[in-house]
C-alpha cells in the first residue's frame, strides 16, 4: 500500500475520533445505512478519510424551530404514554 493510500484510509479508531461516536454507534448507522461504508483490507475495515469528512460536512445543523417542534413532540408522545 503506497503512503498516499493509506493517508487517505482510516480505521475504526480514527473514525470514532473524528466522529466522536462510539464504535457500535458508527456501525448501527452503517446498518441502517445512514454512515459510509468501510472496506475491508486483509482482516482490517477502513474508512475513506473524505468520504467520513464529506458525511460530517453535510451533517445540516438543526434550526431553532426544528429543535422546538421535536420537544414538543418527544413531550406530547411522554404525556400520551403517562394517560
Amino acid at each position: 500500500m503506497t503512503q498516499q493510500v493509506k493517508s487517505e484510509l482510516i480505521n475504526i479508531k480514527s473514525v470514532m475520533e473524528i466522529t466522536t461516536f462510539s464504535r457500535n454507534t458508527v456501525y448501527k448507522l452503517i446498518g441502517k445505512g445512514e454512515f459510509p461504508r468501510q472496506s475491508k483490507v486483509g482482516a482490517g475495515s477502513y474508512w475513506k478519510r473524505k468520504e467520513v469528512e464529506q458525511w460530517l460536512n453535510d451533517l445540516a445543523p438543526a434550526t431553532d424551530e426544528q429543535v422546538q417542534l421535536a420537544a414538543e413532540q418527544a413531550a406530547n408522545a411522554a404525556r400520551k404514554k403517562t394517560h
